[in-house]
């Protein structure tokens, strides 16, 4: 019973700081009754579908989201997986390699990975301290991604994936019910100094700037000769759903799947030009989930 009014308590907090949240990031109140931009739609799945839809929970998992990958048929595209932990102190430090990348399952962003570029000098002892405060958070509780909350912590340690010049891009699809409309590509995670640039799928730069961007490149990046096997993996992973965000890497050739992201910056995108919040808006039919 405590628990259950704790979530209510959750939940309408979590309302009440969305709408808030809303008026000073987006610059007007939301319409959640009956939502017709993207930010207002990616909202109502928060607090909505997002709820009890275990497959969102599952794919939103960076963990079991592979086995749905290996179902779609694309198991060639999954990273290199060294080791999945409950706890830090659960790992086999030995039978790691010289590089890796260790990220927890149930969250995103810097806090919720370590680039391992040399395990001989790696911090062991703050790593452990940073994963056990991190793993157990609640993360996006206060802007209404519940169900990040409902993965089960893990930590996981992967292939250090870098190509042969020394970089690492994130390539990021933007689909609507199983078609990609655009693309990010986003470079220098690895060093702590991130440019970004978005490009439509003939890979013509996309009129499109987000809240808080990251800075353009200098120049624009070249287009993958694999683009277009790119677009097939991002749009048969996101089928049957309104919006999802598929990540994928590029690594010498070789496509590789990152993550499903079903609240791309919590749904709280400051569309520039604005008329592009509507426009997505009306791509996300929220009565055709079919997953």
């Amino acid at each position: 019973m405590f628990r259950n009014m704790m979530q209510k308590l959750d939940f309408i907090l979590a309302i009440f700081i969305i709408k808030a949240y809303s008026r000073w990031c987006l610059g007007y109140s939301l319409n959640l009754k009956n939502p017709q931009s993207y930010c207002e739609k990616i909202q109502w799945l928060k607090l909505n579908d997002h709820l009890n839809d275990d497959k969102v929970i599952a794919r939103a998992d960076k963990y079991a989201v592979r086995k749905f990958i290996e179902e779609k048929g694309l198991t060639e595209h999954l990273v290199t997986l060294y080791g999945c932990y409950e706890r830090p102190e659960d790992i086999d430090w030995e039978k790691l390699p010289h590089q890796f990348v260790l990220k927890l399952n149930n969250g995103s962003g810097p806090d919720y990975r370590w680039f391992v570029k040399n395990k001989a000098t790696f911090n062991v002892s703050r790593f452990e301290a940073e994963a056990r405060k991190t793993m157990f958070k609640k993360y996006g509780y206060i802007l209404g991604e519940f169900h990040y909350g409902k993965i089960p912590p893990k930590i996981i340690a992967e292939e250090y994936l870098i190509d042969q010049h020394h970089t690492f891009k994130d390539y990021k699809f933007y689909c609507f019910h199983g078609k990609v409309e655009f693309l990010s590509v986003e470079e220098g995670k690895t060093e702590g100094h991130n440019v970004i640039e978005y490009y439509d799928t003939k890979w013509e730069k996309y009129p499109v700037n987000f809240f808080n961007d990251y800075p353009r490149p200098e120049s624009s990046f070249n287009r993958p000769d694999n683009l277009k096997h790119m677009v097939l993996i991002a749009e048969t992973l996101s089928q049957g759903y309104p919006h999802i965000r598929v990540d994928l890497y590029n690594v010498n050739g070789h496509i590789f799947i990152g993550e499903l992201t079903y609240t791309p910056e919590s749904g709280f995108v400051e569309w520039k030009p604005r008329s592009l919040d509507f426009k997505y808006g009306r791509l996300m039919d929220l009565r055709n989930i079919d997953h």
